[in-house]
């Protein structure tokens, strides 16, 4: 007579016909199977700790997702409300000629923030010797990452002694400027 067949074992019969497992590999692969997914499980959720996800809706209407905090919120609003702390415009030591003119001249742009700014618009103006206003000009400045400095040369000029410089506007996506 035939013994019933026992899924995922193997039957060996010896010769007093009695019936032993030849191996267990199945249930041994379980068993270094399942610690490691659970090991892989906690780890996952270890490195996902503190980050939440919350949804946002764009200018185009559809959400996106993204990991904003309230306290992020606080920080932009507060970063928006001071921006000319963050964000700042230097000159360096140019050279004035005899009879007017300025060479050499650099101006630089400080993002002292966290946020990328698209594009700063700095306004120089050229004070002639008598502290008349000999001309106005504008100098973009695009993309302007976090934490860093971009300078920029800027044309020699055939008259003035002076200049003054100032940001005249600020725009940042990541800030909502």
């Amino acid at each position: 007579m035939k013994k019933p067949a026992i899924r995922g074992k193997t039957i060996v019969q010896s010769i007093d016909d009695t019936a032993e497992p030849e191996s267990n590999k199945p249930s041994l692969r379980w068993i270094i199977l399942i610690p490691f997914i659970i090991v892989l499980g906690v780890m996952a959720a270890i490195v996902r700790g503190g980050e939440s996800s919350t949804v946002e809706k764009t200018e185009n209407g559809k959400g996106k997702k993204s990991a904003v905090t309230g306290s992020d919120a606080n920080v932009k609003k507060t970063i928006r409300k001071n921006i000319k702390l963050y964000v700042q415009a230097e000159s360096n030591d140019y050279d004035t000629k005899s009879l007017g003119g300025i060479a050499n001249l650099t101006i630089s742009v400080n993002n002292n923030s966290d946020y990328t700014m698209d594009k700063v618009r700095v306004k120089i103006t050229y004070i002639k010797a008598n502290g008349e206003v000999y001309e106005t000009k504008y100098e973009d400045f695009f993309y302007i990452r976090p934490n860093s400095k971009a300078t920029h040369r800027i044309p020699d000029s055939k008259r003035g002694t002076s200049i003054k410089y100032e940001i005249a506007s600020i725009r940042s996506k990541a800030l909502g400027l």
